[in-house]
């Protein structure tokens, strides 16, 4: 009651114009303003009332009044760097903002691997000399600013953010690729410097991108009707820009890093133009002209699908050079084939901070790119390859240049043997006579050893134009209403392509049954989906495995929750179901830090002849098995059988991603069953599953210290 009464005043206080005056947290002790600028102050407060101003490097006050909306804002002025200024806002009330910088702002956004921090990276020890450097300097000129993650289906006026100082404790939490940038910055221009920490792990693109500009674009209308539009929150179209970069709008700023694009891989031949559309989008909204855009191409990586999709996607990047006062720092020296989060940051903050210092500030005499491709002629049997950015000279790192490949007119690729040649690379190999072709570093794993003479690394590239073509088909399962079947229904978002599938595991080509209707399945089945357009065959193969047993949609209740930025739902441990090697898709349970305890209801007593439980290994993304897994039955729900205790034996440490079920047989005999019944089980009602976490990621790992994640898959109960 004394909630809605308060409620009720507040309401009364607004529409009277009473209300008290408010900022957006972005606006906050502490932050840093960008220099010699016209910046905009903003917030909220009664409708109609004034709203005062007043700023310690300003003459005079300013002050406006709110529209009938509440909102209010100023533009004022800047000075050059330094400070620290205040602030007061006064309307009703007062607000007082000290410790204002002016410097230069950036905001850092993407997914994870600009999200990661020193600590999610595997603390200091692995960056001891950085903490060494952070300790013994005056770093807390540097401001950082971490947006909180949130999704929304509207664009939204504020978002939760927190301004902080550069300090050894500060930084540990913080995006370690915006730290190293920021510090390079800083003490090269001796200026403050704010960052804007704007990223989720595990996102695409489309995310970060007002629907507007997808919706305008006829290429782009596959990303508002793409898997990911279903999946959890932050996967969806827009909901990230919304929420996390249309609050920051009015903020101005210097320019924008970016790292993102693994999880947008499989739609290489759509991403070009989806980043540039994003940038586009990002710039026409901040109104503050094509302001600098730098990004990070992405690193090695032995993704699962093993179809050199990451190349594709490389490329991708590459093209969006195109887009003027853009710069691209490449990765492939410093990657980690077998983590998908290198720890090598300072590298790549470093070559994002020469673009800038290069790019936007004017410094002379700083090479930022490797060598690029420029031209190829054929010479007999060999290749001469052209390169610009070679200022000192082609040289190598190791006994021979490796990763380049070579083609005939069979677009067949060999291992190519390859020469520094001045400013060229020459290329040949003896199973290739009659050269047409040649690719550089285009795999997903590929780590090069051409450089320049300032230590950049050569860009990735191929001659030939070889189509890629990528298209997953959506495989959706739903309960058919008069059957109570599980049905099956097979979608591509690219409404141009044909579906074609098998129910037997084998994998589908273009005599496969043509998908034309929802199917009902009445046993269990191995599942797998192909899209075809014209000429032009999906690289990927979609599959599922479907398991008809016992646990349907029956109810079962864990101790923890779920977490529920992934996408797997309440339902998603008994929907028959067996998950993939990618815990995004939508049929895995995720825990952090907690174990897994659960019961389920079956409903009735029935004979059970096992049950089995899967979890998943992928140390990289920081999910482990358990330790132990222990089953237990019961018919009454109070006395469980003793519960059978599985031990994990497989080490931590490998890298692979492990899919293992954890078995229990109740056994013939046992004391809950029912002599002489036929049953080839005993039989239950309740299943206990316990799993027990690991609790938190060991001291090898690149994320020691932080919280394991289990991850658990569908719960078969055969009977």
């Amino acid at each position: 009651m004394k909630q809605i009464i308060f409620s009720i005043f507040f309401v009364f206080l607004w529409l009277s114009g009473e209300a008290a005056v408010r900022l957006p947290s972005v606006l906050a002790s502490g932050m840093v303003l960008q220099r010699n600028s016209v910046v905009k102050i903003w917030g909220w407060a009664g409708q109609g009332e004034m709203v005062k101003i007043a700023a310690s490097w300003l003459a005079e006050p300013v002050q406006t009044t709110t529209g009938a909306d509440g909102k209010w804002s100023v533009a004022i002025t800047t000075g050059p760097a330094g400070g620290p200024h205040s602030m007061v806002i006064t309307g009703t009330n007062k607000i007082v903002l000290t410790d204002i910088l002016f410097g230069e702002v950036w905001v850092c956004s993407g997914q994870s691997n600009m999200e990661f921090t020193i600590n999610m990276l595997g603390g200091w020890e692995k960056y001891k000399n950085e903490k060494k450097d952070l300790g013994t300097s005056d770093y807390t000129q540097i401001r950082l600013c971490q947006v909180a993650h949130a999704w929304e289906s509207v664009p939204q006026d504020s978002c939760k953010a927190t301004w902080k100082r550069a300090t050894v404790k500060n930084v540990y939490d913080f995006s370690a690729t915006a730290w190293f940038f920021g510090r390079e910055l800083f003490n090269r221009l001796h200026v403050p410097v704010g960052l804007i920490s704007t990223n989720i792990g595990g996102t695409p693109a489309e995310a970060w991108t007002d629907r507007k500009y997808l919706e305008a674009d006829e290429n782009l209308h596959y990303f508002l009707k793409s898997p990911n539009s279903d999946q959890s929150n932050y996967r969806n179209a827009s909901g990230l820009y919304n929420a996390m970069v249309h609050p920051l709008l009015n903020f101005r700023i210097s320019g924008v890093i970016w790292y993102q694009g693994e999880s947008n891989r499989y739609q290489s031949d759509l991403y070009e133009k989806l980043f540039t559309t994003m940038i586009r989008n990002w710039r026409e909204a901040w109104k503050q002209g094509d302001f600098p855009f730098y990004y990070v191409q992405i690193a090695p990586f032995a993704y699962e699908e093993n179809i050199d999709a990451a190349a594709y996607l490389r490329e991708a990047q590459f093209k969006a050079l195109s887009v003027p006062n853009t710069g691209m720092a490449v990765t492939m020296d410093i990657g980690n084939p077998g983590n998908i989060h290198p720890a090598n940051k300072q590298d790549v903050g470093l070559r994002l901070a020469l673009l800038a210092l290069s790019g936007t500030y004017g410094f002379e005499n700083i090479i930022c790119k490797g060598p690029e491709y420029r031209s190829m002629t054929v010479e007999g049997s060999s290749v001469r390859l052209f390169f610009e950015n070679v200022q000192g000279g082609l040289f190598k790192k190791g006994e021979d240049l490796t990763c380049f490949k070579i083609a005939g007119k069979d677009n067949v690729f060999y291992q190519a043997d390859a020469k520094i040649d001045g400013h060229c690379v020459v290329v040949t190999s003896q199973n290739v006579s009659e050269p047409v072709s040649v690719r550089y570093a285009f795999s997903d794993t590929d780590s090069v050893n051409l450089f320049n003479q300032a230590g950049l690394p050569a860009v990735p590239f191929r001659t030939d134009t070889i189509p890629f073509f990528n298209r997953p088909v959506e495989i959706v399962y739903s309960t058919d209403s008069l059957t109570g079947l599980k049905q099956l229904s097979l979608k591509c978002s690219d409404t141009l392509c044909q579906v074609r599938y098998s129910l037997d595991g084998t994998e589908p080509d273009k005599s496969s049954v043509l998908y034309q209707k929802p199917i009902l399945l009445d046993h269990s089945c191995s599942i797998g989906a192909r899209a075809f357009k014209g000429s032009l065959v999906s690289s990927l193969v979609s599959k599922s495995k479907y398991f008809r047993h016992a646990g349907i949609n029956k109810r079962i209740t864990t101790t923890h929750p779920f977490a529920k930025q992934y996408p797997g739902g309440s339902n998603a441990l008994l929907d028959g179901v067996q998950g993939s090697e990618d815990f995004t898709d939508s049929f895995w349970q995720g825990y952090q830090g907690v174990d897994f305890d659960a019961i389920i209801d079956l409903g009735d007593t029935i004979s059970v002849k096992n049950i089995c439980a899967g979890f998943m290994q992928n140390s990289g993304s920081w999910i482990f098995l358990p330790t132990l897994v222990q089953i237990s039955i019961s018919k009454d729900g109070v006395k469980y059988s003793p519960s059978r205790e599985i031990k994990t034996m497989e080490s931590q440490k490998t890298t692979d991603v492990i899919l293992k079920e954890y078995c229990f047989e109740p056994g013939i005999g046992s004391e809950q069953q029912q002599p002489g019944s036929g049953q080839t089980g005993p039989v239950a009602r309740f299943i206990r599953i316990y799993a027990k976490n690991t609790g938190f990621c060991p001291k090898w790992h690149p994320g020691k210290g932080g919280k394991a994640w289990l991850f658990v898959d569908e719960i078969i109960i055969n009977f």
